[in-house]
């Protein structure tokens, strides 16, 4: 019985070391797949725009290591500040966003197989969700205006020296509207982009912030500029709201009833229009009635 025992453990012990030097062999007899050649051996201008960029030092950044340590190491953090975050081992390849988190895998063959490079929003949409759901709803989005439209995408700075000068450069008509000229020394991110928020909060919690990118000017905009009033102004109390929300809410209903008003005019223009058809298709049955009577009686009288 011991025998028959002793047989059975060896033999399992030596299935379980051909199965292991089977999976061996096999593992030895694959390849290791080509590492991706080095970046800066080629693109050394774009590196050299990269390393000291927001993406490069999204891990490195002394204030997201201090936070994401308060929030005691989040890993959820790890899937924007880290390159080929893996969730399921908390493992990733790179820190902070680097070219492989654009461009995907270099190819075994590359050069000269061109590295894929995608100019859409997509790139963008994973970590900036917020930022391309708000330019979806935008003007540019509608227009169908890349990221890199106005981004560089290796500094991620604007385009142009300034703000102005980037906008500027499609936006070329003279702006006579009041706003426009009665704001000489506003940069247009100041209204268009205004966010009156704690930059720093995004590190405090992690919460992803309104970036502007839908291009619209709201009421606060407005208020938080012009919130000291006049010494002989109405003053705010809680219970009643801020002057500047009461002209917007006028202006709107000044904007319905010239609305209305050119709606009824257009009825009433309509409605004169058909009024006069009728009458001169009245007057014409009329006219013509009485020559065909007036050549009916000439002819008797013939």
């Amino acid at each position: 019985m011991r025998t028959s025992s002793s047989l059975c453990r060896w033999l399992a012990a030596a299935i379980v070391f051909a199965l292991g030097a089977g999976i061996a062999a096999a593992q030895e007899a694959t390849p290791p797949p080509t590492p991706a050649p080095d970046c800066a051996e080629c693109h050394l201008d774009v590196v050299a725009a990269w390393q000291d960029s927001i993406h490069a030092q999204a891990y490195h950044d002394p204030e997201f290591q201090t936070a994401w340590q308060a929030q005691k190491s989040d890993p959820a953090c790890l899937s924007c500040h880290t390159t080929g975050f893996v969730a399921r081992t908390g493992q990733y390849d790179q820190a902070g966003v680097t070219c492989t988190a654009c461009h995907g895998e270099t190819p075994a063959t590359h050069p000269p197989e061109a590295v894929p490079i995608d100019p859409g929003v997509n790139v963008c949409a994973d970590c900036h969700p917020t930022t391309v759901n708000e330019w979806e709803a935008s003007l540019h989005g509608e227009q169908q205006l890349a990221c890199t439209t106005c981004h560089t995408p290796h500094d991620q700075k604007v385009r142009f020296e300034t703000a102005n000068v980037l906008c500027l450069n499609c936006h070329d008509e003279t702006r006579a509207d009041y706003a426009h000229v009665s704001h000489p020394d506003q940069a247009c991110i100041d209204c268009h982009w205004y966010r009156n928020l704690d930059e720093t909060q995004h590190i405090k919690t992690g919460d992803l912030l309104p970036t502007g990118h839908d291009s619209q000017v709201e009421t606060f905009t407005c208020v938080d500029c012009h919130a000291k009033l006049p010494e002989n102004a109405q003053a705010v109390t809680p219970a009643s709201p801020h002057p500047l929300t009461v002209a917007q809410v006028r202006i709107h209903e000044l904007e319905a009833e010239v609305q209305t008003a050119q709606a009824q005019g257009e009825n009433q223009a309509a409605a004169q229009l058909i009024t006069g058809l009728v009458v001169g298709a009245v007057v014409m049955g009329i006219g013509v009635g009485s020559f065909s009577r007036l050549r009916r009686d000439r002819r008797q009288e013939e």
